[in-house]
């Protein structure tokens, strides 16, 4: 799976885990969340060289607390993959 795939495969799922952010129910949302670290976690170590590591740092904790965050970071990646 190339960088790119992967992202969207991510995109993906993020899309879906989103409504369940949202829940007010504690289980249904520990869940999600808990799906949605391990999320953020895969695109972080699959991109381990387009961040440096203090700025990846930073960023995981951005995206862990805002999803839309995330998914504006995910297009941004995709582009950079373009480019280079």
């Amino acid at each position: 799976m190339t960088p790119i795939e992967s992202i969207y495969e991510i995109r993906s799922d993020v899309l879906f885990l989103q409504r369940y952010l949202y829940e007010k129910k504690p289980v249904v949302y520990h869940r999600a969340y808990e799906r949605y670290e391990k999320l953020v976690d895969r695109f972080f170590m699959e991109s381990v060289n387009v961040f440096e590591p203090e700025k990846r740092r930073i960023l995981r904790i951005e995206c862990l607390d805002d999803s839309n965050y995330f998914l504006k970071l995910l297009e941004t990646t995709v582009e950079y993959y373009q480019v280079n």
